[in-house]
């Protein structure tokens, strides 16, 4: 067994290894009268700098994209978990009351079939001071679109907005129309007044078709009313010329990049 120690004294730093305690008993002695030699291996100064310099700029490289990365992951939990939790309300609420979203929204208002929907998560609350989605956008809480621009109009305006005992706020659009595949629209921010509020990052929008499932939101919305779907909604999810970004939901539950099909949403898509 040896001891080692490091000293530096002049610029120079010596690393000096010496045995402890002699040599073992009953073992071989070494020659020279019993003394180990102990050895010493020196380092500069100036190689200790560097050393620690290249060390230091790997970090400032890495750590960005690793907390970057860290986010995402954050964000696919809280979607995965939101999504979840909404679906299996929907279910809940359908074997109970032997009615969906989709004929309770149609035949009495989205207000109303949201206050039921939230009926059935723990903990949900209507938020103070939302007394229309509208009147809350523009207080505190002003979504926009996935490069980051404010969007001017905004998809679930017709209802308060309700936070669960998770953080996640939940909207309702208008209730169906008599043309309408799929209605209401529900908007769900997944990490709630956190930012960055953007549609696609961590607001999404879904939407209850005739049977009761909550879908994500891929269909051309005209007069108020969801009446066919997009053609190609990779066109509307994108960080330029966005005027449909409800779309995005769609790849973010499928964990597909619209730009790139093999690839992820969540990993390579968001930036």
């Amino acid at each position: 067994t040896h001891s080692a120690t490091l000293s530096c004294s002049t610029g120079t730093c010596f690393l000096q290894i010496s045995p402890l305690g002699g040599a073992r008993a009953g073992g071989p002695r070494p020659r020279g009268g019993g003394r180990v030699k102990a050895s010493s291996q020196g380092f500069t100064l100036a190689e200790v700098l560097i050393t620690l310099g290249v060390i230091g700029a790997v970090a400032a490289l890495t750590m960005p994209s690793l907390i970057a990365n860290y986010r995402k992951e954050v964000l696919r939990a809280q979607f995965k978990k939101a999504y979840s939790e909404i679906s299996q309300a929907a279910l809940l609420l359908q074997t109970k009351e032997e009615i969906n979203i989709f004929e309770y929204a149609k035949s009495y208002d989205s207000q109303r079939a949201l206050d039921i929907l939230m009926s059935q998560l723990q903990g949900a609350v209507v938020l103070e001071g939302s007394s229309t989605y509208s009147n809350f956008t523009r207080t505190f809480y002003h979504p926009k679109l996935l490069n980051k621009i404010d969007k001017a109009g905004q998809y679930c305006d017709k209802t308060n907005v309700y936070r669960t005992s998770n953080g996640i706020f939940y909207s309702m659009d208008d209730r169906p129309k008599d043309e309408s595949i799929a209605d209401p629209k529900l908007c769900i921010d997944i990490n709630g007044i956190s930012g960055p509020n953007a549609y696609g990052y961590d607001l999404f929008v879904f939407v209850f078709t005739k049977e009761g499932k909550v879908v994500p939101f891929k269909y051309k919305w005209t007069v108020y009313q969801t009446v066919e779907e997009l053609e190609n909604p990779a066109e509307q999810c994108s960080y330029s010329g966005i005027s449909n970004p409800a779309s995005c939901s769609y790849y973010a539950l499928a964990d597909i990049s619209p730009q790139d099909a093999s690839k992820s949403y969540w990993k390579d898509f968001l930036k």
